[in-house]
């Protein structure tokens, strides 16, 4: 006899799989409910009515009905009952439609149907098929299944008679589904329930299209004025200052739209481009590219949406007419959601989620960033084409995979497009509406001690204190170091009015109870941007300096960046044995200055002449020279032929204001900060002013030292 042996064992299934299919992997009542209703979509529906019965009996069901294709006895007995059937998945991938109204299914894992356990104990479906005489009838009490110990025990009777529900009317067979869902888990459901259920029915398609060709119904006989009551959606869309439309499938064509709310006082403003390129915010790994191309849409497809935008500002807000209602709106549902073939895909957009991290974005700039309670998106993709997003078992959202992290990179991306515009007519309008007058004593001390008083209260205490007392140090030192310098005026002004403001934002924070990690990126980001000036100020030992050293310096700093981004560099500097063009000021400052412009100059480069071209060698060019163009002063001049300036002077050097995705907005402000403290300017002079080079088309700034006349 052998000393081994080999065994067949068939796994099993106890019937208890049942419950746990349709309690556990279902999050929500809302998400079971929008789960049949998308099972009516994929039946060829035209519409799909659900009903919430008998609320005020103590004893309530749901009924949901749809007009589609309905079952045939074979359907039920070998697909709707059996568990993990993948014909849905099967029909799309085939490329099969639907015969009405040429759907794909959007099925594909064969468990949505249990959605109904989650709702309630016992279920009756009635369904008649298209073109049939017989309608089907069958009745499930998952208390009597579970009793079974495996699955292959259970059983369902399964009648089929004359139809009684889809009955023949005016010479018309009517067919369809119906469902009705007893024994409900919930047996209490109030105003507040019956409404969110609608926000969730209601929003099976996005709100900026109108599709006909399917809609989704909440009734409520009981308590009718529940929902009768609810927002026009459409109307509050449309009271909207600001408005992005979009499609990218490979190059970005976009529509922006500035609504003015006070158009005596200022006017709007549109604008548009067709094959515009994207500029990228970095991808994991790749953090040095700029500009998105076809291949980040591989496994995704073409990408469509529209955002709206409001500001939660009061004076803002109260501009608009029922600013009340527009604020509940976006407590409630402001967000952005993904609709695939036109049907949403949870859970994105909903309160919980942040999938594109709104919310953190805005940490390191709030005024300029979208939150998700100030705007309200809807992106679109097509079901056939985006194959590499896999929707989850529990139906929340995609599989985190490599698809939908590009998928994300590019959305977020196309919201700094929207953001950028949105920040320079937001800044115009709050100018208008805000009375207050900015000035230089602004009592950062008071918020710095109502802040600590309130973090020393936290969970969070032992962590964001040393971080309040660092921001205090610094802010102190830089303040004083500002007033010695006599920068008593703007620039003392704005970086205390952004440091008193990230202060109030962060003390907000706590007080709100956000997340340990935002109240910690928030405190390090305010703390960067004291350190930062900080940091600058304390460079600012004067002493002669030689522009011409000051730029072969930078050069051997730079060498291997501009070989590597393959940059043809054209130097202007004067001769040796020619008059030096020195300047009195900080060599550190003024040398950060130069390596600033030039990693802009490199950034712009790349975004012009995109990596893996074979004319990028060639192409990619930048002038390094003095001028004595501009009356009053010497100056050095940084040029290039990338794609130049879309923005006035002043915008440019504003604070926090830049059109990468990556960056943060300071560069050019602290450029011309460093300017200022090495007795300087920093200027945007117009192409025709200068003499230079016919092939610079591009970027062109001066560092200039003198007074420009």
């Amino acid at each position: 006899m052998a000393n081994r042996r080999t065994h067949i064992a068939p796994f099993k299934a106890r019937a208890r799989i049942l419950a746990l299919l349709g309690d556990q992997l279902i999050g929500t009542d809302q998400l079971a409910v929008f789960e049949l209703v998308k099972n009516a979509y994929d039946a060829d529906a035209s519409s799909v009515t659900v009903k919430l019965l008998d609320i005020d009996s103590g004893n309530p069901s749901i009924v949901v009905v749809d007009d589609g294709e309905g079952m045939s006895l074979d359907t039920i007995q070998n697909i709707w009952l059996e568990l993990g059937n993948n014909h849905r998945e099967q029909q799309r991938l085939a490329g099969r439609r639907t015969p009405m109204f040429g759907r794909l299914p959007l099925g594909e894992k064969g468990v949505g149907r249990f959605a109904v356990h989650k709702l309630g104990h016992r279920i009756r479906l009635v369904t008649r098929p298209r073109g049939s005489a017989f309608e089907h009838v069958l009745n499930i009490d998952w208390a009597d299944l579970v009793k079974n110990r495996h699955l292959d025990d259970t059983s369902v009777e399964i009648e089929t008679r004359k139809p009684k529900y889809f009955v023949e009317e005016n010479g018309l067979n009517p067919h369809g589904t119906k469902i009705r869902i007893m024994a409900l888990r919930r047996r209490v459901w109030t105003r507040g329930d019956a409404r969110q259920l609608y926000r969730s029915i209601t929003a099976i398609s996005s709100p900026f299209e109108t599709d006909e060709a399917f809609e989704a119904h909440l009734e409520v006989p009981d308590h009718p004025e529940w929902i009768e009551e609810m927002p026009d959606v459409r109307a509050l869309l449309e009271m909207a200052p600001w408005r992005f439309k979009f499609t990218f499938n490979g190059s970005l064509s976009w529509q922006y739209d500035f609504r003015s709310p006070i158009t005596k006082r200022l006017k709007g403003r549109q604008l548009g481009r067709q094959r515009d390129v994207l500029l990228l915010e970095p991808l994991k790994g790749e953090k040095g590219r700029p500009v998105a191309g076809p291949e980040l849409l591989e496994d995704i497809g073409s990408i469509s949406g529209e955002f709206v935008a409001y500001d939660r500002d009061r004076k803002i807000l109260s501009l608009l007419p029922q600013n009340t209602l527009v604020k509940d709106f976006l407590d409630q549902q402001g967000g952005v959601r993904v609709y695939r073939d036109g049907v949403r895909v949870y859970n994105y957009g909903e309160p919980s989620d942040d999938w594109l991290q709104l919310d953190i974005r805005r940490v390191n700039r709030p005024t300029q960033r979208l939150s998700r309670n100030i705007v309200i998106g809807a992106i679109n993709i097509s079901l056939e084409t985006s194959k590499g997003l896999r929707e989850k078992t529990n139906r929340e959202g995609f599989d985190q995979n490599d698809v939908f992290d590009r998928l994300r990179t590019i959305v977020t991306s196309i919201i700094h497009k929207f953001e950028v515009e949105r920040a320079l007519d937001k800044d115009r309008l709050k100018t208008l509406v805000d009375s207050k007058v900015e000035t230089t004593d602004i009592p950062v001390e008071t918020p710095l001690y109502e802040l600590r008083e309130a973090v020393s209260r936290t969970q969070e205490a032992k962590t964001l204190i040393p971080l309040v007392d660092r921001v205090d140090k610094e802010y102190q030192e830089m303040r004083d170091m500002l007033l010695r310098a006599g920068l008593t005026g703007l620039n003392l002004a704005v970086i205390i009015h952004e440091v008193e403001r990230g202060v109030r934002s962060l003390y907000e924070s706590v007080r709100a109870g956000v997340s340990t990690v935002i109240l910690e990126q928030q405190s390090r980001s305010l703390m960067g941007l004291v350190e930062n000036v900080a940091g600058l100020l304390r460079q600012k030992g004067r002493s002669k300096i030689d522009i011409k050293s000051l730029v072969q310096e930078a050069a051997t700093i730079n060498i291997r960046r501009f070989k590597r981004h393959r940059i043809t560099i054209k130097y202007a500097l004067p001769d040796d044995g020619a008059e030096p063009f020195v300047v009195t000021g900080s060599s550190a400052l003024l040398q950060n200055v130069l390596i600033n412009l030039v990693d802009n100059s490199i950034y712009w480069l790349r975004v012009r002449w995109p990596d893996g071209e074979e004319s990028d060698q060639s192409s990619r060019r930048i002038y390094i020279g003095v001028t004595d163009d501009i009356p009053g002063g010497r100056g050095l001049v940084i040029a290039d032929n990338g794609p130049g300036f879309q923005d006035e002077p002043d915008v440019l050097s504003r604070p926090f204001f830049t059109r990468r995705p990556d960056g943060m907005g300071l560069g050019l402000y602290y450029a011309s900060l460093a300017m200022s403290l090495s007795g300087g300017t920093l200027l945007f002079p117009e192409r025709e002013d200068l003499d230079l080079p016919d092939w610079v088309d591009g970027a062109i700034i001066v560092m200039h030292f003198g007074s420009p006349k």
